[in-house]
């Protein structure tokens, strides 16, 4: 896991300095080492040392620390967090120079040894014990095909200089980031935005839609559009290919990765077993380092699969040490999972590690947590999660395994039930659309009326009711999407491609990188995504059960409390009693802040001010409308707004 840097010039220009600066300002991405590189058509490129390049690299390779004012076209930071082969042989940039590549690459490949083994056998020697040689010799050695082999988490750039190409490639799901920003004269590729910020010039231009989008429905990453007009992101499952002759500043961006989910023809037992199976396989690849991994535990379902699943891998392979696990506690035992948590580390042997969370905490760290975040988040929950991570940097943890992922894929929230009766209405599976209400019923004390007729809306051509945010201007419905998706799998891929997930995986990154920690989450493995996609619906919604196949799965794996539980909690926070205790005048006087700012442009003052106070008093249902008001404004003001 580490932080990269891309300059690609239209000319030979002056402009290490600006590599320089772009680079640094990410060093939480990557304490441990520090690498640059230039080139220049014609010549081999050069492996620059930079301010916080190791000790144990200077003494191994003898790299000339750059300075400012190299003339380069393309220019490549680094910035190392070690955890595959941790010494000198594997800094950053890396070249391969028998094939005329150099790469710079933030991510895991998790099955390098395989492909490793594979490239062997036809002749490929390698000097590392590190994945990222592994990738430069794929290329090398299958070129752009050789990213349906790699199962990871992956952003990096490759320069062919022998073909003057340049390649920038993002990972199936983007797991990891990867952004971009057409500066005058520069092309800046980099895994935050914040270093496209350090471009000579730069200034926000804030989109109007995105953030009107944002404040009304908390979305967030859903496509590749980010609040600034002038930077956008690579989408997942794809690249960026530009050639490198000439002053031409020409690109084209391909798809490599298309989702397409494996139907599943076989029973719910067999299903169950599979799913096992491949999220088994997906964690012990996940264990692969230099370093110890700890374990991110919630008490919820998914958190406690991982930790129970990697404590009977430990065990198999007669480690005794244990696994540690962090977890985000709270006074108020309506947002304290611990009792679920303290379940799993009791059966596992886990040394757990608690952090609290305070609204204290929040308004000490807000600012710097959304530094961090390059954009706003949609609700304090996300600061829960930088809690978790912290207390692993704390903890003296490098990398943590963590449960995202899960809920999209296998209906864990709420908000799937029309799609999901509407799906059966439309395969007139009127028995399993009887059995599925009846069962709602059971679970819930009454009928999904409500979900019922709007799925009959949906399937008759009739308007669905949507909730609007009438205190935007102009006004408009409060979700991403105007109507529901016709089926249960159409819901999850929009979950998966466009919201939450996209959201999640960037606070994931920044949260966890804040702290230079690498977070590896086994539920995103392709393979299980395509597996549990494929599903028919009533595996994974059934008998009135989000996540069933999961709790079948499960089944003497994890405590059975947890497996039983039907509540949705995640990385939470008490923000509704923030909201109207000791946060009151904080959330006041932010949110009276940027709804001036904004007002007429994005919202209307009064109406927002007042929507908060009608919340504060329990007048109106709480949501997390006053925190993306404020964060907002506490963003905005650090762009210079």
């Amino acid at each position: 896991m580490c932080g990269i840097l891309t300059i690609v010039n239209t000319g030979i220009e002056t402009g290490s300095e600006n590599l320089i600066a772009a680079c640094s300002i990410i060093k939480h991405r990557g304490p441990d080492d520090e690498g640059l590189l230039t080139w220049v058509p014609g010549e081999a490129p050069v492996i620059w040392a930079g301010a916080d390049t190791a000790a144990s690299t200077h003494q191994h390779w003898g790299y000339e620390v750059l300075r400012p004012g190299v003339r380069f076209k393309v220019g490549f930071g680094h910035r190392r967090l070690s955890i595959l082969d941790l010494s000198p042989a594997g800094h950053q940039p890396m070249r391969y120079d028998p094939a005329g590549l150099a790469i710079t690459f933030n991510g895991e490949v998790y099955n390098y040894k395989e492909i490793r083994k594979e490239l062997e056998a036809v002749g490929h020697t390698f000097v590392t014990k590190s994945d990222t040689e592994v990738i430069l010799h794929a290329w090398a050695e299958w070129g752009a095909e050789c990213l349906h082999r790699f199962n990871g988490m992956f952003a990096f750039v490759i320069l062919d200089y022998k073909k003057k190409q340049l390649y920038a490639v993002r990972d199936r799901f983007g797991v990891k980031p990867l952004c971009y920003y057409k500066a005058p004269g520069s092309l800046y590729l980099a895994s935050e935005i914040k270093q496209l910020r350090t471009a000579p010039g730069y200034s926000l231009t804030l989109d109007d839609d995105v953030a009107r989008q944002y404040l009304g429905s908390g979305a967030v990453d859903y496509t590749e559009a980010t609040f600034d007009k002038k930077i956008r992101y690579i989408k997942p499952g794809h690249y960026l290919q530009m050639s490198l002759d000439g002053d031409a500043h020409n690109f084209s961006i391909k798809q490599w990765y298309t989702l397409q989910p494996k139907v599943w023809s076989g029973g719910y037992e067999d299903a169950a077993d599979k799913l096992r199976e491949l999220l088994t396989d997906a964690v012990e690849l996940r264990l692969r380092s230099d370093v110890p991994v700890g374990s991110c535990l919630s008490g919820g379902l998914d958190s406690s699969s991982i930790v129970c699943i990697v404590a009977d891998l430990l065990k198999q392979k007669g480690e005794t040490a244990g696994q540690e696990t962090v977890t985000a506690c709270y006074e108020n035992a309506r947002f304290d999972e611990w009792n679920f948590a303290k379940m799993v580390v009791e059966k596992t042997g886990s040394t757990s590690h608690r952090t609290f969370p305070s609204f204290r905490n929040l308004q000490d760290e807000a600012a710097n947590f959304i530094w961090h975040q390059d954009e706003p988040t949609g609700s304090t929950s996300q600061f829960s999660q930088w809690c978790v991570f912290k207390a692993s940097h704390d903890a003296g943890l490098k990398v943590m395994v963590d449960g995202q992922g899960a809920d999209e894929q296998l209906a864990g929230y709420g908000g799937n039930d029309i799609s999901f009766y509407s799906g059966l209405i439309r395969k007139w599976q009127f028995a399993g659309l009887l059995s599925e209400a009846l069962a709602y019923k059971k679970e819930n004390g009454q009928l999904p009326i409500g979900f019922l007729l709007n799925a009959l809306r949906l399937n008759t051509g009739m308007k669905v009711p949507m909730q609007v945010a009438d205190w935007l201007r102009p006004v408009q419905v409060a979700s991403l999407h105007a109507v529901p998706a016709p089926d249960l799998q159409q819901n999850l891929l929009r979950q998966v491609y466009n919201a939450p997930l996209p959201a999640l995986l960037r606070y994931e990154d920044r949260n966890s990188m804040a702290w230079s920690v690498e977070s590896r989450t086994p539920f995103m493995d392709y393979r299980l995504l395509e597996f549990s996609l494929g599903l028919p619906e009533r595996f994974v919604y059934r008998n009135g059960t989000r996540k069933a196949i999961l709790r079948t799965a499960m089944k003497n794996v994890i405590p059975q409390a947890i497996s039983d539980r039907r509540d949705k909690m995640g990385f939470v926070t008490p923000e509704e009693i923030w909201l109207k205790t000791d946060g009151r005048k904080w959330f006041e006087e932010g949110v009276a802040k940027t709804a001036a700012k904004f007002d007429g442009r994005l919202l209307d003052a009064k109406a927002t001010i007042a929507h908060v106070q009608e919340m504060m008093e329990g007048k109106r249902e709480f949501n997390f409308m006053p925190w993306r008001v404020l964060c907002l404004g506490i963003w905005q003001e650090q762009m210079g707004g």
